[in-house]
């Protein structure tokens, strides 16, 4: 995870808190406190906790994964100076069960595609877990690339990232091995004032589609609740959308 280290530094410049996003989210997991009180949410793959400090400041009880040190220790320190408290804690998300009992949470978030780090195999048992975690009537929200747009117009990756105050840019390349249903995500963060390499990396993704993960959840035991194509909710649609966003309710 060195590359991920190295990035946590200028991670909030890359992928500052998605206001859109952050509304739709609340807004998935918020009907639920017409039913209960004090709703505990866990985010999984929490990065530097930007989106579980702002839920906590809404009335959520929020806990956070997240595999990478640098990451869990920026999210710390940011806690500092919310005026929400989150509990972070550095594990994978494959090994929730050693931190977290049944029927823990109310919802679970797992946004920034961080689910397709996984294989095909690993991704049915996370769900599986996720729904063990929920309570009854639990939500999941999940947010990744919309692949069925990558694999049908064949792109070679996403638009480049620069960051706010144009110190840095974020080149995401992809090269897709058919046979082996895998795609190669190949990054570079670039000091854009000198073009620098600051650190690149490549790692495997599986690239996951809206009819398997569809399928995956029901198989987990989840009912799919919405489908979304942008961070604002607009409709999917399979060769526009650039990401795909799925809330589903725990039967």
């Amino acid at each position: 995870m060195d590359f991920y280290s190295e990035f946590s530094k200028n991670y909030d410049k890359i992928f500052p808190l998605n206001s859109k996003k952050l509304e739709l989210i609340d807004n998935t997991f918020k009907v639920l406190k017409e039913k209960r009180e004090n709703i505990k949410l866990l985010d999984v793959g929490c990065g530097t906790g930007s989106y579980a400090l702002a839920l906590a400041e809404r009335g959520y009880k929020v806990q956070a994964v997240d595999l990478d040190a640098e990451m869990i220790s920026l999210a710390e320190s940011k806690k500092v100076k919310a005026k929400a408290d989150v509990e972070f804690y550095r594990l994978g998300m494959l090994n929730l069960k050693k931190k977290f009992k049944s029927a823990s949470f109310d919802g679970i978030y797992i946004i920034g595609n961080v689910l397709v780090h996984l294989r095909k195999k690993e991704i049915k048992e996370f769900l599986v877990l996720a729904a063990e975690l929920l309570k009854e009537n639990g939500k999941i929200f999940i947010q990744l690339v919309n692949y069925q747009r990558i694999l049908e117009l064949n792109l070679d990756g996403l638009p480049t990232i620069y960051s706010k105050d144009d110190s840095v840019r974020f080149e995401r390349n992809y090269d897709y091995n058919k046979k082996e249903n895998i795609i190669y995500f190949k990054t570079k963060l670039i000091d854009h004032f000198d073009d620098k390499i600051l650190s690149e990396n490549e790692i495997e993704l599986y690239p996951l589609c809206k009819s398997e993960l569809e399928a995956d959840l029901k198989a987990a035991g989840f009912i799919v609740e919405n489908i979304y194509g942008s961070p604002g909710g607009d409709q999917y649609r399979e060769l526009s959308s650039i990401p795909l966003i799925i809330t589903a309710n725990k039967k």
